[in-house]
Order: C-alpha cells, then structure tokens, then sequence
C-alpha cells in the first residue's frame, strides 16, 4: 500500500504540513497516511518549573496524552475531509522523533517522509530535526515550508553537477508512477561559475549526452548560471522560473550538501519557498 509517513508535533507548521499532505496524498495516489507523534520525555519533562521545580504528577501527563491524542484524531478527520479514501493510521511512540521514524520506516516501508519547515526557527520539533531526519532515512524526505499551499508540480528543478550525474539515476524512482509525472516538466541546472558552457570541450558534450540519457524517460531541459554562490542561484532559479518542486540529489554534490555544510536556519529560511525532495 502507497505510504505517506507524516510526523507531527501540534505546531502551526505542523497542521499546515498536514493539510499539504493530504493534496499530495490524493493527487498522488496513496492509499495511506501514517501521522507520528512522539511522547519522548528526556530527563527533565518530569519537572514542572516553579520555585520549587516540583515534580509532574501522573494525572498532568496522562491529561495531556489525552489532549494530543484528541489533537491527532482531529488531525486524521481533517485528512479525510481533503482525501475520502484516504486510510489514516495514527502511531505514537516514547523514543526520541529520529529513533521513532527510522524504526517506523522499517516497519511500516513509507515511499517518503513529509517534515515541516520553520523558516529557520526552532520552535518547531519537527522543524529542529530536519537535517537529521533527511539525512538518516533510507526513503526520499519532503520538506514543505511554513504556510505553503499545495500546487499541482507543473516544473521541478533539479540541480545537477556533472560530477555525480549517476545520482541523476535516482530519478528513475519516480517513474513507478509514470503517469503521475508525465505532467511535469524537469529543469536540470548546471550552476557553473567556471563558464565551461560557454566552450564546451568534448568531455563538456559527453556529459551532456549522458545527462540526456538519463533523463530520457522526463520531460526536461538543461540550463546553466555562473554563480558562485551555489544555494543562491537555485533559489532564485526557482523563483524566476516558477517551480513548484525542487528535486534534490543524494550525494557530496547534492543540494543537501550545502544545507548541511552552510547555517541550517540560514539555508533553510532561504531554499523553504517550495517543497523540496530529498530523493534516495
């Protein structure tokens, strides 16, 4: 069955995510959501601060277990009301939310993660995990920025280096679902300060023919920019171009790279104008 894994944290990122999720869902034909919501305590959730740092009672957190799980329930009947068909399956778990979504993953064999961005903040759950989330999970990871609405992916970007065009292969995941993405147009982006473009020498051409090959089963053409500043020149690639989607590789060349090798507030407040897919 088609499986959308969602973790949740009650934040209003996280409600946005889930609604967001249900578009997805629906128009990508799943068959199931799974929203996960971690109960972890670390050493000091039994306290409650006062002057005296007084423990919390039992009755406190059963009361406010109760409250999430009333909050979840809510949360799948709004899913249903976007997406009928739409089976949801609510989980909870006591380990810390990394532990929680591999060990779900390794349950339950989601086609992807779908996380919640912050623009940068760290008020979020979620929003404080994401890297590691993306980084760790053996299935693609979505991350949907703060208050965007669904939008059918009419143009997805790709920032492509030539060299790891073989994380171009991953792609080849998607057309599992061929008719799903026929629609969608791909706009690989070279960004190439270098200018090799502009005098192209034969090894230049052949990656570019081994580029084609790769994709010859998309809708998809090759643009290049000079930028030097790398993460910069996809976000505004994207918005002049209007995408809907970015599609990010695996891999030391990956937009994921520069994520985590640049300020993750920083970069993230930046790229989260569109969803982005962290491909496997």
């Amino acid at each position: 069955m088609k499986t959308l894994l969602v973790p949740v944290d009650f934040s209003d990122t996280s409600a946005a995510t889930i609604r967001f999720a249900a578009a997805w869902a629906k128009d990508y034909e799943y068959k199931r959501i799974i929203l996960l919501k971690t109960f972890y305590q670390n050493v000091f959730s039994d306290i409650v601060v006062s002057a005296e740092y007084g423990a919390v009672n039992h009755d406190f957190m059963e009361d406010h277990r109760q409250e999430a799980m009333a909050h979840l329930e809510g949360l799948s009947n709004e899913i249903v009301g976007i997406a009928s068909d739409m089976q949801v399956d609510i989980v909870t778990s006591k380990v810390p939310i990394l532990r929680a979504v591999i060990a779900l993953i390794r349950e339950e064999s989601p086609e992807m993660v779908m996380l919640g961005s912050e623009h940068g903040a760290d008020d979020s759950l979620i929003s404080r995990n994401i890297i590691a989330i993306a980084k760790a999970s053996p299935v693609r990871v979505m991350v949907v920025p703060s208050g965007y609405r669904y939008q059918p992916v009419k143009n997805a970007l790709v920032p492509c280096d030539f060299n790891a065009l073989h994380s171009l292969d991953k792609l080849n995941k998607l057309k599992a679902s061929p008719h799903l993405w026929e629609r969608t147009h791909f706009m690989v982006l070279n960004v190439d300060p270098e200018e090799h473009y502009l005098h192209p020498d034969e090894q230049f051409r052949e990656d570019e023919r081994n580029l084609h090959e790769y994709l010859k089963d998309f809708h998809h053409e090759l643009h290049y920019r000079n930028d030097r500043d790398i993460l910069g020149s996809i976000i505004n690639f994207t918005a002049a171009h209007e995408a809907q989607l970015i599609v990010a590789l695996p891999g030391k060349h990956s937009f994921l790279y520069y994520l985590t090798h640049k300020s993750i507030s920083e970069a993230l407040c930046r790229s989260a104008r569109v969803p982005v897919v962290v491909l496997k």
